[in-house]
C-alpha cells in the first residue's frame, strides 16, 4: 500500500521541518508515499529538491465534482490505503474524494485555528484526529468526538541551534554586569499571594548573594501599586522584565537559571529553558509535571516555601557542576521525547498502529 500526505502550502519553517521529518521517518522504514500539495507551493519545491515524490493539485478548500473525480482516480491508481490531511484546505479539497475512493485509513491534524463547527463534519468521520495538546483534546471531547479516535502528538520543539544564544542580552537590557548570575523567575503576576512568596525568597537571596540578580518574568497583569502596599520591593537584586514573549528565546537563553514559579503556567516555558540548556527549578509538588524530575532534570520546591526556594537557587548558584549536569540531562529528555524528531517518530508509529487496527500492511 501507499501513503499520501496532503498539505496545502505551509509557510512556517518549523512546520515544513516537521512535515519533512515525518517524510524522513517513512523513508527510513521504506514505506512508499507521496506528497499531495498545491502547484507552486513552497512545500512542492522543497520536496522535489529532497527527492520526494510530489503530485500537485489545487488545494483551496473546495471540492468540485471534476476535481473530486480526478483525485479518486489518483488515489486508486496509486493504491492509497492511508491518507493524512495536515490542514483545513487539504481536508476540504480532498476528503470527499478519499472517502469515495474507499481509502481505509484517514487521519487529520486539527488545530484551533480551524473553526471547530466547520470541521466537525470531517472530524467525526475520519479514523483519527491528531491534537497538539490536552486542551485541544478536551475541546473536541466536549463536542462528542469519540475519545478513542483522538491522539495527542505535540508538534515538537526544534532543538537544533537555530540561533546563537546571546548571554549578554538581559545584561544589556537591564544594565547589569557581565559577572552577574541571572535568575529568571516566571510567575503569574495576578496571583499576589504566590508572587509575594517568591519576593520573600528574593529578599533572602539579596542578603546571601549580592551578585545574584532575580528577574521577574511575569504572565498576566501586575498590580504594582497594590503590591507595593503589601510588600517591600526595594531589593538590590530584583528586576522586572515584562512583556517578554516576543523575545522569548533571547530572554531565556540569556539566563543562568530559570525558575518555573507555579504549576498552573504553560509547560512550554520549561521546555524552552531545557532546549537552551538553562538549569530549571520548579515551584510545584512532585508529579505536577513530567519534565522536572528531582535532581535529574531539575530541582523541585514545594509552593509557599520561600526559604526552600532561596536555598535551591543558592545551591545551583554555588554548584555550577550540578547545574550543568541537570541542564544536560534535561536537554536529553527534550531531545528524546519532545523534539520535532520525536514528533515525527510518534506520527509514523501512529500510522502503524492505525494500520494494525485496520488489518492493513504498510509497505509493499
Amino acid at each position: 500500500m501507499s501513503l499520501c500526505l496532503i498539505a496545502s502550502d505551509p509557510q512556517d519553517e518549523l512546520e515544513l521541518k516537521q512535515f519533512f521529518l515525518v517524510c524522513r521517518e517513512l523513508k527510513k522504514k521504506n514505506y512508499p508515499f507521496f506528497i499531495l500539495t498545491g502547484p507552486g507551493s513552497k512545500l512542492s519545491s522543497q520536496a522535489r529538491l529532497q527527492g520526494i515524490r510530489v503530485i500537485n493539485h489545487r488545494l483551496d478548500g473546495s471540492s468540485g465534482w471534476l476535481s473530486s473525480w480526478r483525485l479518486q482516480r489518483l488515489f486508486k491508481k496509486n493504491g492509497i490505503e492511508l491518507v493524512h490531511f495536515f490542514d483545513r484546505e487539504a481536508a476540504g479539497s480532498t476528503w470527499k474524494a478519499a472517502r469515495k475512493a474507499g481509502i481505509k485509513i484517514q487521519l487529520i491534524s486539527w488545530k484551533p485555528a480551524w473553526n471547530l463547527k466547520e470541521a466537525l463534519g470531517v472530524l467525526s468521520q475520519v479514523d483519527s484526529v491528531v491534537c497538539e495538546n490536552d486542551e485541544a483534546k478536551r475541546l473536541l471531547l466536549k463536542h462528542n468526538l469519540a475519545q478513542g479516535k483522538l491522539e495527542i502528538i505535540p508538534p515538537g520543539l526544534d532543538v537544533s541551534p537555530a540561533r546563537t544564544a546571546r548571554k549578554d542580552f538581559l545584561r544589556q537590557e537591564l544594565n547589569l554586569q557581565s559577572d552577574n548570575f541571572l535568575v529568571g523567575l516566571l510567575c503569574p503576576l495576578e496571583d499576589l499571594k504566590t508572587l509575594k512568596s517568591h519576593l520573600e525568597a528574593v529578599r533572602i537571596l539579596d542578603q546571601e548573594a549580592p551578585r545574584l540578580k532575580v528577574v521577574i518574568l511575569g504572565i498576566g497583569a501586575l498590580n504594582l501599586e497594590r503590591l507595593r502596599q503589601e510588600q517591600a520591593l526595594e531589593f538590590e537584586n530584583l528586576f522586572f522584565y515584562l512583556g517578554f514573549n516576543e523575545q522569548l528565546a533571547e530572554v531565556i537563553s540569556a539566563l543562568d537559571l530559570f525558575v518555573f514559579g507555579a504549576y498552573s503556567l504553560p509547560e512550554e516555558y520549561i521546555l524552552k529553558a531545557m532546549v537552551w540548556r538553562v538549569p530549571v527549578i520548579g515551584v510545584m509538588a512532585a508529579g505536577m509535571t513530567g519534565l522536572i524530575i528531582q535532581r535529574e532534570t531539575g530541582l523541585l520546591v514545594a509552593p509557599g516555601d520561600p526559604a526552600s526556594l532561596a536555598q535551591a537557587i543558592l545551591k545551583l548558584y554555588l554548584d555550577r557542576s550540578l547545574a550543568q549536569s541537570l541542564s544536560s540531562r534535561a536537554f536529553e529528555l527534550v531531545s528524546s521525547q519532545h523534539s520535532v524528531e520525536a514528533m515525527a517518530q510518534k506520527m509514523v508509529n501512529h500510522y502503524e498502529f492505525l494500520a494494525l487496527q485496520k488489518g492493513v500492511k504498510l509497505g509493499r
